[in-house]
Formats: structure tokens, sequence, C-alpha cells
């Protein structure tokens, strides 16, 4: 596993057992319009339906308007894991991990 993507990983060990929310993005001219809260509610039934404790996402500290949205939907910070970047372009320094309890 490339050593940037070691960090994510062990986040995610973290939680075993959580539906784990691997890529969320809803294109820049349609934010704002609740589509970010439809998907994450449609995650929280997927979950329910395969009887998972609860929910994980991992986002960048820098990336404030997604971790609004997650806190907004019930998530709440778990732990943090600094970033290895291998030349990656980023403003945040560690890895967060949030997780949400069924």
């Amino acid at each position: 596993m490339p050593a940037m993507f070691v960090p994510l990983q062990e986040l995610e060990n973290l939680v075993p057992g959580t539906w784990y929310v691997n890529v969320l993005a809803v294109r820049p001219q349609f934010r704002g319009h609740g589509l970010g809260t439809q998907l994450l509610d449609l995650a929280d039934k997927t979950a329910q339906s395969l009887s998972k404790r609860g929910l994980s996402v991992i986002v960048s500290d820098a990336n404030a308007g997604a971790r609004r949205l997650y806190e907004r939907c019930g998530y709440s910070q778990s732990a943090t894991w600094p970033m290895v970047k291998e030349g990656w372009k980023n403003d945040g320094t560690p890895w967060v991990l949030l997780t949400k309890s069924l």
C-alpha cells in the first residue's frame, strides 16, 4: 500500500463494523441544495439495512465545508492521524475520522 494511504487505513481500522463512506462529492454548482445531506441519509439507511453499528468517514482537517456537513448530520470526531502527502498538495495536516452511531 502506498505510504500516503496508510494513515487512512489506520483510521478506518479503528472503527470495524461501521459503514465506511469512502467518497462523497457534490459538484460545486450544486452545493447548498441538500444533496450531500440526502446522500448521507441514503448511507444511513444502507448501514441500518446491513445492521451496521454506525457510519464512519475520513476528511482532511482543511475541508471545513465537508466537516460541517458531516457534523450537521450527526457525525463527531473520533480520532486524527497525520497525513503523508508524498507530493500531494493539500492544506490539511491531519486526517480526521468522524463517526456516527446508529
